[in-house]
């Protein structure tokens, strides 16, 4: 049959799609994605600019700016127009005190939106086309505006009087809208610039700070898996020559760590159970090297398990406490683990007996990266000491609250 929809198949006798009807449901098919994709990339064009003004919202140095933009306009209205005179017209009331708000609402957050909205990813629009809709968005706003203020003074010689026309004169609402754009669009176009360009400035400031930031922790996380690494290896040198056969099984463990450890600094921030877990894997190899002379004791308070810190937070300190305070000490020496709640944040120590005071914060590579670590992920909320009490040697990390700066 010529234009039969189905045709058998004298293989297994189930129906085929003829090709007329196979390229049209492609075609329909191919429809509902572009306007999926189209809306999807509509949507996505304007969460900038939903960021950007949500972001203001919740900023207080643009309401106080408002506000007071508020307070002087008030004022102005009301030297302009007697308070007699707006009594005798609640709606003129409303409007001297309502209308200052709105005008300084928008010249504070709506104002930059047209010089953001580029159509694409770019944080601004070209000159032209900013210029084009800032123009075109103000009228509008002025427009609102003018009707808001029209609707609330009712009547034309009230509005002349509320206005503060001169006696006779009947204001209408061309004239208002004409007057008021003559004035005001050219104001709040050039104040929205400003305050778009001085927005963009900043977020570029902040993203250039965020990708230096990133490229350090890059760097940062990078140098502590060959130290650690190294470091183990030099160890096992020495258990070599004195145990082979503990020697081959702490290569096997070894290997395991290094593996953990790689997983663990891909990774911007862990658990803290996740670090006790590297630091046991850790002492377990360190263990066959020192034998009985390590002795290791944990106060942990697992109610803390989950908060996250960024990685290798506690094994360069207890790295520290075993290459010079214990390794050193032909006795060896106890190695104590604390992790305690501190009001609104944490106490980490590790502390040691053995030999005194090692390294000082800033001094080897894994307390020096720790210390620089700690200063990007909490700023000034953190602090790192390392210091003498009594026999022991403590190293210890407090945070003020347990929510990382990023």
């Amino acid at each position: 049959m010529e234009d039969g929809l189905f045709h058998g198949n004298s293989g297994s006798g189930s129906p085929v799609l003829e090709p007329g009807w196979a390229a049209r449901d492609g075609r329909l098919a191919a429809i509902r994605r572009n306007r999926r994709d189209w809306g999807m990339l509509n949507g996505m064009r304007f969460v900038p600019l939903q960021q950007h003004f949500l972001s203001r919202l919740r900023k207080r140095t643009p309401w106080v700016v408002v506000l007071v933009f508020t307070a002087v306009f008030t004022a102005f209205q009301f030297l302009l127009v007697s308070a007699s005179a707006q009594m005798r017209q609640p709606g003129a009331l409303a409007n001297s005190l309502l209308m200052p708000f709105l005008m300084s609402f928008c010249y504070g957050f709506l104002t930059p939106l047209p010089w953001r909205w580029s159509g694409d990813d770019r944080s601004r629009a070209p000159f032209w086309r900013g210029l084009l809709q800032a123009l075109l968005f103000n009228a509008l706003l002025i427009l609102l505006l003018v009707a808001i203020s029209w609707f609330l003074v009712h009547g034309a010689s009230a509005k002349a009087e509320a206005l503060g026309y001169p006696r006779g004169v009947a204001p209408t609402f061309m004239g208002i809208l004409s007057l008021t754009l003559l004035g005001g669009l050219p104001m709040m176009t050039i104040v929205g610039a400003i305050i778009a360009f001085s927005v963009i400035s900043e977020e570029e400031k902040v993203a250039v700070e965020t990708k230096l930031e990133e490229a350090q922790w890059v760097l940062l996380r990078g140098q502590l898996s060959p130290h650690v690494l190294f470091n183990s290896l030099n160890g096992l040198a020495e258990l070599v020559r004195m145990d082979p056969l503990a020697a081959e099984q702490a290569l096997l463990d070894l290997s395991e760590l290094y593996r953990a450890l790689l997983r663990h600094g891909d990774r911007p921030k862990a658990a803290l159970s996740e670090e006790r877990a590297l630091v046991q894997r850790f002492l377990a190899v360190e263990g066959l090297r020192f034998g009985p002379r390590l002795q290791v004791r944990w106060e942990w308070d697992e109610s803390l398990d989950s908060v996250e810190t960024p990685p290798f937070l506690l094994q360069p300190l207890v790295e520290n406490a075993l290459k010079h305070g214990i390794a050193p000490h032909s006795a060896g020496g106890e190695l104590i683990i604390q992790l305690h709640r501190d009001g609104a944040g944490l106490r980490l120590r590790v502390a040691n007996s053995g030999k005194g005071l090692g390294l000082l914060p800033g001094q080897g590579v894994g307390l020096a990266n720790l210390d620089a670590r700690l200063k990007l992920a909490y700023g000034t909320g953190v602090a790192f000491h390392l210091r003498p009490e009594g026999a022991l040697t403590v190293a210890e990390v407090v945070l003020e609250h347990l929510e990382m700066r990023r």
